[in-house]
Order: C-alpha cells, then structure tokens, then sequence
C-alpha cells in the first residue's frame, strides 16, 4: 500500500500540464510579446548560482492599437515563487504549472494583467522580486546547468485597418530533452479561410544557444526558421520580436508560417525537437486569417390581423 501511494504522488508532479488551448480571439487582433530574461548570461557554459533582482522590457504598439488582454507568464527552477511584481504592483499567480524532470522540480506561472497593462500603455515594464534562490542553493541546479529564471507578457491588441484573424493561446508546461527528444502539439479549433499573414509564435525556457544537436520546431511537418533561429538551433536564448540575442536561457520567437497551412485547415501540428538541450515551452500563439461561422435565423409564426397590412415577425439570431 505504502509502495503504491508514493508511486502515485510521484507520478503526479513527473510530467508537467500539457500545453493546451486556453483562450481564443476572433477579430481584427494580433499579438505581441515582452519580456526578458533573469539570468546574467547563459547557464551552459557558465557557473554561477544566482539571478538578478529585475529585469526590463518595453512594449511599443502603434497609437491606434488598443490593448485588449495582456497575459504575464514567468518561469524558474524549484517549486515556485507566485507572487511577483510588475512595475512595483503585486502579482499573485493564478494558475500555477509544475514539472518534474531528471530528478528536479521547475515550475510556470499565469496571471492576467490586462488592467495594468491598459493603464500603463507604452513604455518600460520592470520585473521583479521572484524569488528562486532557495533552489538554486541546492547543488543539482548549477551542476546541471539548469539554472534559470525569466519572464514574458503576452499582448493581445486590436486595430481596425487588421484583417480578421483567428487568435488562438495554448498554454501549459511540458518539456523536451535527450530522454524525452519529441513534443507533439495539436492545435485544434482553427478555421483558415487565408493563410495571409499567417504566424506562430511561442515562449520557451531554458535553451541554449551553445546546444545545437538536431534542434527543431516543426510546423505541420516543415522546419521552421528566421533571421535569428537558424536550423537545428530553434531554441538559442533568442527574442524575434527585438532581435535581440542575448534573452538568456529563455526564448520569445514568431515565425512566418504562409507556406505551411492551407485554406480549410481545421488543426495542425506543431513539434518540438532537440537531442540535447532541456527546453520547456509554456506558451504558443498562432494568428491566422480567420471568418467566424455564418449566423443563423430562425422566425416564428407571423402574427397576421384581418384589415391590416402590418406583419409582426419575431426572429432570433444565433452565432
């Protein structure tokens, strides 16, 4: 009995939350993501055992984008610490995601902080008072070069001179790595009537731009890459929205995907691949070219009076 309890409460924290649809946009949105990295510099090559108090990044939309959600996600090794700050305002975690991996513990946190965001508009965002150091001062983390911590909001904005667009946000924690080198994601719900303008994008954690082996993210099959995500090193402390390299241990990437979907789609597939690296993705966005269902009427019996030519109809639509 003893035996069969802790193999149960050990196989619930060994696997992570699978990265699953959270919430959908249809209209003329797109998205964008900051944030940044709270490592100072990168784990693999490099020893050390601690992470800096903030970090900093700057949101930049047009004038004529409004903000319509803004999603905070952060990330580190351990347990967790679920209460953050976001430009000196408290920040408590709303949906927590765990994961066990090679014998150590890291974690993912959620919350919405569309208010503050719309509040604050363009401008720096600051970071600040996560607190994983009770981690890092156990021995495996620095050994393993697993020592990591960062963070990324994730914007939803509308504009009126935007097509309609489908967005769709799947959040959760799984991980790929040399024992486990595949992850396999479906992204279901799409509707593509145009692969204009189509996008993908992610936040991951804990990649290395020195770790290169068969490094991959794959859109319905076909290889992915930009200016600054070459082949076989997806995952390479890279930010495409910046173009910065030095998002240490932590990726923000978008990717062009026109060429890889067609009209009618209902799903894809998205895979991520690395021989070598330990990668954990909490986050992928994808935006494409979407028209909501037709709306459907029905009426009910006309109300019809002798010597009249009015008709009363009453009818109800439903989308």
């Amino acid at each position: 009995l003893l035996y069969c309890v802790v193999f149960w409460l050990t196989s619930l924290t060994c696997c992570g939350q699978d990265v699953a649809l959270w919430q959908q946009f249809n209209g003329r949105y797109d998205f964008t993501v900051v944030g940044n990295t709270l490592n100072p510099m990168e784990n693999n090559p490099n020893t050390f055992c601690s992470i800096l108090s903030s970090s900093s990044a700057s949101l930049n939309l047009l004038p004529t984008d409004e903000i319509e959600k803004a999603f905070i996600y952060w990330a580190g090794s351990g347990t967790g610490d679920f209460q953050i700050k976001l430009n000196g305002q408290i920040v408590n975690s709303e949906r927590n995601f765990p994961i066990f991996r090679n014998n150590l513990n890291y974690f993912s946190a959620y919350a919405d902080v569309t208010a503050l965001v719309q509040a604050t508009g363009n401008g720096l965002y600051t970071f600040s008072d996560l607190d994983i150091q009770p981690a890092l001062n156990s021995f495996p983390y620095c050994v393993n070069r697993t020592n990591f911590a960062g963070w990324a909001i994730l914007i939803i904005f509308k504009n009126d001179v935007l097509p309609v667009n489908q967005l769709n946000i799947y959040d959760g924690l799984q991980a790929v790595s040399s024992t486990q080198n595949t992850l396999s994601l479906t992204l279901n719900d799409m509707n593509v009537v145009d692969n204009l303008g189509a996008k993908v994008g992610f936040i991951a954690w804990e990649g290395d731009a020195t770790l290169a082996n068969n490094e991959t993210f794959k859109f319905n099959g076909f290889d992915l890459t930009n200016d600054i995500n070459p082949l076989n090193n997806a995952f390479n402390s890279t930010n495409s929205f910046t173009g910065s390299n030095e998002l240490f241990n932590m990726d923000l990437d978008v990717y062009d995907i026109e060429s890889f979907i067609q009209i009618g789609n209902p799903t894809a597939t998205i895979e991520l691949i690395s021989l070598q690296d330990f990668v954990m993705i909490t986050t992928v966005i994808s935006k494409l070219n979407n028209q909501l269902p037709d709306a459907t009427i029905t009426f009910e019996t006309p109300e019809i009076e002798c010597n009249s030519r009015a008709i009363l109809i009453d009818y109800t639509v439903y989308n």
